[in-house]
């Protein structure tokens, strides 16, 4: 018997992530390289995290708690604001959350709205749930919202509205006024799923105070994750936040026991070390404010980062650039996938890497003028 393949499985993108720091030394023959591709926190998780994420593997014969209640207590605890456990959903990482959320609030047919330059995750979920994309980009130039365009791409079937913001891979976002615009607009039949990973790394007073809408019960779910400031990308654990309405009919998507010991463990210990996340986040904006600085110097275009990261237009192409910083054992992240083939993005790093990232780029940006290499004009996002 032939097998019945669903074809908006078959025909959907795949995510392929950043090089990883083994791949390059063995493909490059290189000793030393570090890697500021994939937004990670240089600085590592809490001590407190590593030592509780330690004594949990001493459990791994046994099964995690079906219930993460501990866990989403101690999250409403932390952010405050009369939330409750009811008001959260954890997920194995930002990614399952996004997944989870396409498979029970989309069905074949449906429509979502995404405005790119974005993180690609967003319509690799939704079209997997049989969904089609609606494109509202970002304004070419300044990478910033269009709640105009969003609105204008409304229609009777559209059932999700992606945010990013800070948005990856721009570093922009989206403004209170926006937000609050966008919210009092929008039909009741659409949701908005608002992507925050990077809310910690924010000095903008102009950002949304998003806790609000859900507060007011209205069609928002807010996602976080411990991948970034909190340093615990390895570990995969993320979160929602929703009206308890919402956040009730998300968590029917759980897997029994979708959260190991360790993940439950190592969140719990880092939420109580907010002196290190404080940490992490000044020497973040210290070194996000120096490269943006250094990048500046360079003649290179660089739009405003909010996050831990900063995208830039380099003067040739995106590939050559990084593939040269690659051979000098520099990991950046090409943008191709994330709808910008002529940019790079790279991750705020240590210091030291910081450093060295950006004497590998003047090396790299003169040996190609000094070859004649042809420069890029394009600037904007593609279209389509």
């Amino acid at each position: 018997m032939t097998l019945t393949l669903k074809p908006y499985v078959q025909t959907s993108p795949v995510y392929v992530a950043g090089a990883s720091i083994e791949s390059i030394r063995q493909t490059y023959g290189l000793e030393e390289v570090i890697k500021l591709a994939s937004n990670e926190n240089p600085f590592g998780p809490s001590p407190r995290a590593v030592e509780a994420i330690a004594q949990a593997a001493g459990g791994l014969n046994r099964y995690p708690p079906m219930t993460d209640d501990a866990l989403r207590q101690a999250l409403a605890d932390t952010l405050g604001r009369g939330l409750t456990p009811a008001h959260f959903v954890t997920g194995n990482g930002g990614s399952e959350v996004l997944a989870m959320i396409a498979a029970v609030f989309l069905s074949p047919g449906d429509e979502f709205i995404i405005s790119r330059p974005t993180f690609p995750m967003y319509e690799i979920t939704a079209r997997r749930a049989g969904a089609h994309p609606v494109y509202a980009d970002l304004d070419p130039e300044q990478f910033t919202y269009r709640v105009d365009a969003i609105l204008a791409a409304v229609t009777g079937r559209t059932r999700l509205v992606y945010l990013c913001s800070p948005n990856n891979p721009t570093g922009t976002i989206i403004t209170a006024a926006q937000m609050d615009e966008l919210i009092r607009r929008l039909p009741r039949h659409v949701l908005v799923v608002s992507d925050e990973v990077y809310f910690h790394y924010v000095s903008s007073p102009d950002y949304p105070d998003s806790l609000r809408y859900v507060l007011e019960d209205r069609n928002v779910i807010i996602i976080h994750s411990f991948s970034k400031a909190y340093g615990l990308a390895g570990l995969r654990l993320g979160y929602a936040i929703a009206p308890p309405g919402l956040a009730g009919y998300l968590a029917r998507a759980r897997q029994p026991f979708h959260l190991s010991q360790p993940a439950l463990s190592g969140g719990l210990a880092a939420l109580k070390d907010q002196a290190h996340l404080t940490k992490t986040i000044s020497l973040t904006r210290q070194g996000r404010a120096w490269l943006s600085e250094q990048l500046r110097a360079l003649r290179l275009a660089v739009w405003p980062a909010e996050g831990n990261f900063i995208l830039f237009k380099p003067p040739f192409a995106a590939a050559e650039v990084s593939e040269r910083l690659l051979r000098r054992g520099v990991i950046v992240r090409p943008m191709t996938q994330f709808y910008l083939p002529t940019h790079l993005r790279v991750t705020v790093g240590e210091p030291e890497e910081n450093a060295r990232f950006i004497t590998a780029l003047k090396e790299v940006l003169a040996e190609l003028k000094a070859e004649g290499a042809p420069e890029t004009t394009d600037t904007g996002p593609v279209q389509g």
